[in-house]
């Protein structure tokens, strides 16, 4: 998964539907062009990759933690996507995405005495926040090819130690994006300590992890297209945000969604609709709906665990998401959808019957002018849930493939090999 709108067409199956000295500056300019290209070269993986030595997701996987935390090599495309809610001493309130993409440019060594500066991985980096008060919304995005000093993930007990994955900030700053894992809890920060922007959060799992789909195995299609997923809702979460040049120390809580594999979209699927909401009386819910370019339902599923721990999956079937409004970016294209922007969820079975709302409009992510990387506009937002008796939850909400369809990703090769741990 990434870092609020929805979708719409119909749904066969269930009723679900979803409407910055001269020197300087030169290595600052290489840099970026480094990074552009680095990421770039992502988005094509599935046309200069042999899909066929990527791994793919297969059912029964082990899961082993907290090692699976850590870099997954021979898999085309991972994520470490955390979104959440934190709240100073003040009453100051904000939202908050951090997110850590690694892609795949090659399956194998790029010779037979890989130099540590042949790249075979590009990473990309996203983080957001926002004031929930006076709607001031930051988005920044990163990204390089995988190298010494530049993008780097270490593997699990190896030299780097507690640290996951880092990359360097935005050009001409001193600032490092970082996530570890010690002590039981997740570390990631972005900003290096700037008031106009800044995420340095402790998020704590409070639960074991949710495991998607099959024991973590999540099918997005029928015909085999796959991840290896595990979510860890209820992050307790505090740390430091910086935003509008104050620094705020907080408290709050979070969701962690973790995704590796090599088969993500199928040709005709455009972009999907997620949901990660927690739920007042305990529960934690996933649901994500993928849809063709119409706008039609391709592939739904979902998760529910109660709050003495039980999960039920949630079948197409099962679920009901109707879009009731929508938000239109100003600058949309010709070719571009509105985002949906309101919901009703309904699962019978569970006895939910839901409305889930933005709490602020506009929450897509766009790359700056002066940020490295493709452009790969997307929806990640804070929402409240309500029931009949008011408001009885709260989450986020991404949405993709609005503005033109996310397969442009390349998150779909034709082929990827089975393979073991």
């Amino acid at each position: 998964a990434r870092r609020p709108e929805r979708g719409r067409g119909g749904a066969p199956g269930g009723s679900v539907r979803s409407g910055g000295f001269r020197r300087g500056v030169r290595r600052a300019l290489l840099a970026g062009a480094i990074a552009w290209a680095a990421a770039a070269a992502w988005s094509a993986v599935s046309q200069r990759a042999d899909g066929a030595e990527w791994a793919a997701a297969v059912r029964g996987y082990a899961w082993e933690f907290p090692r699976d935390h850590w870099r997954h090599d021979g898999y085309s495309t991972e994520w470490w996507y955390f979104v959440g809610f934190a709240e100073g001493a003040d009453g100051r309130r904000f939202f908050y995405q951090f997110t850590l993409f690694r892609g795949g440019l090659t399956p194998s060594a790029p010779d037979a005495a890989p130099s540590p500066w042949a790249a075979r991985y590009a990473a990309m980096g996203h983080a957001a926040v926002a004031d929930a008060e006076t709607g001031e919304r930051v988005f920044v995005q990163i990204a390089h090819r995988e190298a010494p000093g530049l993008a780097e993930f270490g593997g699990f007990g190896g030299v780097g130690g507690e640290e996951i994955g880092s990359l360097p900030g935005p050009t001409g700053t001193p600032d490092r994006w970082r996530l570890g894992f010690a002590d039981g809890a997740f570390r990631f920060t972005a900003g290096g300590g700037r008031p106009e922007f800044l995420l340095d959060l402790e998020a704590a799992p409070t639960r074991p992890p949710l495991f998607q789909g099959e024991g973590g195995y999540s099918e997005k299609s029928p015909g085999g297209a796959a991840s290896l997923y595990y979510s860890h809702p209820r992050l307790r979460v505090r740390g430091r945000i910086g935003l509008g040049g104050l620094v705020t120390e907080v408290e709050g809580d979070g969701w962690l969604d973790r995704e590796f594999g090599s088969a993500w979209l199928t040709p005709e699927q455009a972009g999907w609709d997620w949901f990660g909401l927690t739920l007042d009386d305990g529960r934690d819910l996933m649901l994500y709906l993928l849809r063709t370019e119409n706008g039609g339902l391709s592939h739904a599923d979902g998760t529910l665990r109660d709050s003495d721990g039980e999960a039920r999956r949630i079948a197409a079937g099962g679920m009901s998401v109707e879009s009731l409004s929508s938000f239109t970016p100003p600058d949309l294209g010709p070719e571009g959808r509105p985002y949906p922007a309101r919901w009703r969820v309904r699962i019978p079975a569970e006895g939910l019957d839901l409305t889930v709302e933005p709490l602020l409009a506009d929450q897509e992510n766009r790359r700056g002018p002066a940020m490295p990387g493709p452009d790969l506009p997307y929806w990640e937002g804070a929402v409240r849930v309500s029931g009949a008796g008011g408001e009885v939850g709260r989450g986020f909400v991404e949405l993709t493939g609005y503005r033109r369809p996310f397969h442009a990703l390349g998150l779909a090769p034709p082929t990827a090999s089975p393979a073991g741990r």
